[in-house]
């Protein structure tokens, strides 16, 4: 940290020193080329000019040759939590192992394997489906209370940030691509379980080398010795280092992409612009009629008894409304679906009728009496005249018959002898709880996408990250449901909800410093100690500096020095530090009040050691600051 500070420092005052020079406007390309010129770009230059010096004896540089001494201090211990994961032909993890180091001495003492394929990997646990698939899914989330690391099974609900890794999402080979980044999340996610149980864990390294994640945790009680952390491990090993930044070239996550692409490589300015894309919904309150409505013809549709529940009326009702001898008289009535996923079922559940009847649904016969077989148009010598008024109730499902979206024709054919009707019931079930209204996509991204200035740097859909610094990151989110509304309890699922983005645009700003560096210049040269000159809006102003009386003060504040007991005890690290011979005091001063200031203000319990008086206690207090120097030198790590 000081390192990097010391480089913004100079960093910054090198841009205004030359700035200061400048009398005319700067372009875009002039301002980059002459305050950035010189930082390295590729992995060669920067491993010696930054790498290098922070792991070695070297001094790092700034780019105008500046150079300063940096070392690191107090480094991570050892590896705590190791790793490994092999992938299948179906994309999914076939072997995952964890090895631990629980006390942290460098001794592997526990290995474990999770003994089922890994589809998913989450912020927070894993997922687990028929191999290349995404079935049969079971959820587990990480857990690390009494120290002991397990993967419980749980909803994948309760997980969070998952994304799929198998050949049922893209391509079988993808994960053995992005294996690195899924060792990298398993483990993230495991330490984090244990750190948030245990202090001794608490992450303070990482590094990664094909399907092998390390994690390293910063130990508790001084800085220790030993090459735990990447950058100890480079110390000992100088011939990686180059390996390592070239591999940088490749890596999305890695510092040279960040290199490559800023405004330095790029020999222009640019502004960062963030937007979203999301997927919204809204809900409606269900009728009857939205489902299924009348379209036309003899009969009609209703509300019946309980929830859901329509009835439809084939034909005229009433009696004797025909006559005739062995004639046949036919009745149309028709229906609109609009929503067949919403049927539930239908039943043909009551027909009235003299002397015979067929009741059919598009062209499909539902029932027919006293005749089963009869067609509806002919006679062919059957006996016409039953002397009854027919009344049956003949239960027939006709559900799959209606379950499609568009009209339903039903047809009532009766033969008469003498006077007779004919008209039937059916009855429909449906779901009538509020569903899905409009669905809509809110894009503030397409101006800036479409705009040929702006590159893509970042991307996050539903908290899975799916392009990091102008590279793809080869994960995808998991299709998920959520609610409709707030007030609706319908879900729905879609492949994605809310895309987050970070887009690099090119400006074609100028900076023109000149009347800036022309108005401190009149401010400078005018500077006297009644007022100077300064310019606003081309304008001159004169500005008076008027000092107001100041009274002559004492050369001294009268002041008092009291006593109390400590009512707390300190700690070390050996434990409660205590005085064993008398009670532990802790020395205050106070400021004298009164008209005089002769009156120390001492509270409950405290006892004045030296009366109101200028006091003079310089060598009590540099004694006192010397200790302190001292006892913070003990408190440095040396190695």
């Amino acid at each position: 940290m000081l390192a990097n500070s010391k480089i913004i420092v100079i960093f910054i005052v090198g841009i205004f020193s030359w700035l200061i020079h400048a009398d005319s406007p700067i372009t875009t390309k002039e301002f980059a080329k002459n305050t950035i010129e010189g930082l390295p770009v590729d992995s060669q230059s920067f491993s010696k000019a930054y790498m290098s010096p922070m792991i070695g004896e070297k001094q790092l540089s700034t780019p105008s040759g500046t150079k300063f001494d940096v070392s690191l201090s107090c480094p991570t211990s050892n590896a705590f939590l190791e790793v490994m994961a092999q992938t299948s032909s179906t994309g999914d993890i076939s072997f995952l192992q964890f090895s631990r180091d629980k006390d942290v001495d460098g001794v592997i003492d526990s290995v474990k394997r999770f003994p089922k394929m890994v589809s998913g990997v989450c912020t927070t646990g894993l997922i687990s489906c028929t191999p290349g698939t995404w079935s049969d899914c079971v959820g587990y989330k990480w857990n690390g209370k009494d120290d002991n690391l397990s993967l419980i099974e749980t909803g994948i609900g309760n997980l969070g940030g998952c994304y799929c890794i198998n050949q049922s999402c893209g391509d079988s080979s993808r994960s053995q691509r992005i294996i690195s980044s899924i060792v990298t999340d398993l483990g993230t996610a495991a330490a984090s379980a244990l750190a948030n149980n245990n202090p001794q864990y608490s992450i303070s390294g990482a590094q990664t080398t094909g399907s092998i994640a390390k994690f390293y945790g910063q130990k508790l009680v001084g800085c220790g010795e030993g090459s735990a952390t990447t950058m100890a491990s480079y110390y000992q090993n100088p011939q990686n280092i180059e390996s390592a930044a070239n591999s940088y070239k490749t890596d999305a996550n890695g510092i040279y992409q960040l290199i490559a692409n800023s405004d330095i490589a790029k020999n222009s300015l640019t502004t960062r612009q963030f937007c979203t894309i999301n997927r919204n919904t809204s809900d409606r309150a269900m009728r009857l009629s939205d489902i299924v409505s009348y379209s036309g013809g003899d009969g009609g549709v209703h509300s019946c008894a309980g929830d859901g529940c329509l009835e439809l009326t084939l034909g005229r009702i009433g009696n004797d409304y025909w006559s005739g001898y062995c004639d046949i008289r036919h009745q149309k009535v028709s229906f609109y679906v609009n929503m067949p996923e919403r049927i539930k079922r239908a039943t043909l559940v009551s027909a009235k009728w003299d002397d015979w009847i067929r009741v059919s649904v598009n062209n499909q016969k539902l029932y027919a009496y006293p005749y089963p077989d009869w067609d509806g148009q002919t006679i062919d010598g059957k006996r016409c005249e039953w002397s009854t008024s027919w009344s049956a109730r003949p239960n027939v499902n006709f559900t799959d018959l209606i379950k499609q979206k568009g009209r339903i024709d039903f047809k009532i054919d009766v033969q008469i002898a003498g006077s007779g009707e004919g008209y039937a019931y059916a009855q429909v079930l449906v779901d009538e709880s509020c569903g899905l209204d409009q669905e809509w996509i809110a894009n503030s991204c397409e101006v800036i996408d479409e705009d040929k200035n702006c590159k893509l740097k970042n991307e996050t859909i539903d908290g899975v990250q799916t392009y990091k610094d102008y590279h793809p990151t080869g994960k995808t989110p998991i299709a998920s449901e959520r609610s409709i509304s707030n007030s609706c309890d319908a879900k729905i699922k879609r492949n994605w909800w809310k895309v987050e983005r970070e887009y690099e645009c090119i400006t074609n700003s100028e900076f023109d410093f000149s009347k800036g560096i022309a108005r401190n210049a009149t401010v400078q040269t005018s500077a006297k100690k009644d007022g100077f000159n300064d310019v606003i809006n081309g304008v001159t102003k004169v500005n008076e500096l008027i000092l107001p009386d100041i009274e002559t003060q004492s050369n001294c504040t009268n002041a008092c020095k009291v006593k109390r007991k400590k009512d707390k005890v300190s700690v070390s690290a050996q434990g409660p530090v205590t005085n064993r011979i008398n009670e532990d005091w802790e020395i205050l001063y106070r400021k004298c009040t009164g008209e005089n200031q002769n009156i120390c203000p001492n509270e409950v319990g405290e006892q004045v050691t030296t009366s109101c008086s200028c006091l003079n206690e310089f060598d009590t207090a540099s004694t006192m600051m010397q200790s302190l120097r001292q006892a913070a030198q003990e408190l440095i790590c040396s190695k």
